[in-house]
């Protein structure tokens, strides 16, 4: 399979609405990359006795239930950036209300593909959007059809009782007409790995007023003396309204940390540290309620598990109501933070050739007593996600 991402469609990824409402229930792909008749549902149907996630529902409505937090976990390709890609790019879409993005994820040309998300954009409105393609072979008249429902989500009304009364498929449309009237009033913030085109240039957040300037160099500053201790402040240049200054104890020369240079090019720092700048980033927004859907890739493989399980712990902590965080993680010690078992996923590929797929399970479906851990069960390969690891011995032989 082979795909290509325009990187250009990444950019200006911060849509900001303070304090609007998004949350996304389920999402269901076919022919989407390595995605087939694949289905991931993010609410939970009852009310859990004990939980250190607090608000796990919209905030004027605690029947109708959502994850907060929802964690990605898997061997190497199992479609972990897979997944928060489709997820971007399908809200992009609802907003750009652009193609070719989306036609870019197909993966078999010759079959049609589908796209289905059910989010809340609106305190009193599930929406149900479906997305199908056909003629994908023919680039510029590859046919993008759109079907958008909403329901009234009434007091006491859950996920679970108000989805079945969505219509099977809806009315389709041509995209640009079915999208017309939608205007989603929600933001969300995507990080992913420096290796993943636009993200290798540096952003700062300094387009703010003095006081949150300061805000952000304090979270900016606590996130790499933690990563480095050798780092003595990072401060605002004096040369420039969008670098910083990055001094250090033991090295009179500074790194000049300038926005829209590239990641990779920054001097003496470590890969952990040129990631922080990134965590940086996200923690702050997640800390000022700047949007509310946060999708955080790959951004943690650099940094020790006690400084990832910190960093996790301290994001689940600053949600507010009415927003939700996704990310991807190889460390497994973050099956011991005591989140509950719904908020971690597992991903495997399965079948071969053509029929490899991408399956996904929430460990909530295998357990959910609070005196067993996801972690023992993790280590005891109960969710089938250990790579066969043979033909490397094999080169030993």
């Amino acid at each position: 399979m082979c795909y290509t991402i325009n990187t250009d469609k990444f950019k200006n990824l911060e849509f900001v609405k303070r304090r609007t409402l998004m949350a996304i229930l389920r999402m269901k792909l076919d022919n989407i990359l390595a995605f087939k008749d694949f289905e991931v549902n993010f609410s939970y149907p009852r009310k859990l006795s004990k939980s250190i996630i607090l608000n796990e529902h919209l905030k004027d409505n605690p029947s109708f239930r959502y994850k907060k937090l929802n964690v990605f976990i898997g061997s190497n390709a199992t479609g972990k950036t897979s997944l928060m890609k489709v997820i971007c790019l399908v809200l992009n879409f609802m907003v750009r209300k652009e193609k070719q993005p989306l036609l870019n994820l197909i993966n078999f040309k010759e079959m049609s593909s589908r796209i289905e998300m059910d989010l809340v954009d609106n305190p009193t409105v599930l929406n149900r959007i479906i997305i199908k393609t056909e003629n994908n072979f023919l680039t510029k008249d590859a046919k993008v059809d759109v079907s958008i429902q909403s329901l009234t989500i009434r007091p006491g009304d859950s996920y679970e009782t108000r989805v079945k009364d969505f219509i099977s498929d809806g009315d389709f449309k041509d995209y640009q007409e079915g999208l017309r009237d939608l205007h989603l009033s929600t933001g969300w913030n995507l990080i992913m790995p420096a290796t993943e085109g636009y993200f290798d240039r540096i952003h700062l957040s300094l387009d703010q007023t003095a006081k949150e300037r300061q805000e952000y160099l304090d979270v900016l500053n606590s996130v790499l003396t933690t990563l480095d201790p050798s780092i003595e402040i990072a401060k605002l240049s004096r040369d420039s309204t969008n670098a910083i200054v990055i001094q250090f104890y033991d090295d009179p020369v500074p790194v000049i940390v300038q926005e829209g240079n590239m990641l990779s090019n920054l001097p003496r720092l470590s890969s952990g540290t040129k990631y922080g700048i990134s965590i940086a980033n996200i923690m702050y927004a997640i800390k000022n309620h700047r949007h509310q859907i946060y999708l955080i890739d790959e951004q943690f493989a650099y940094v020790t598990p006690d400084i990832e399980a910190a960093l996790l712990s301290t994001m689940v902590s600053l949600l507010g109501p009415n927003e939700q965080l996704f990310c991807t993680t190889h460390n497994s010690n973050i099956l011991s933070l005591n989140y509950p078992f719904h908020a971690f996923y597992f991903l495997r590929k399965g079948g071969v050739g053509k029929d490899c797929r991408i399956e996904i399970s929430c460990a909530s479906e295998f357990e959910n007593r609070n005196n067993v851990s996801p972690k023992n069960l993790f280590d005891n390969d109960m969710f089938k996600t250990s790579p066969d690891v043979s033909k490397i011995y094999d080169i030993g032989v």
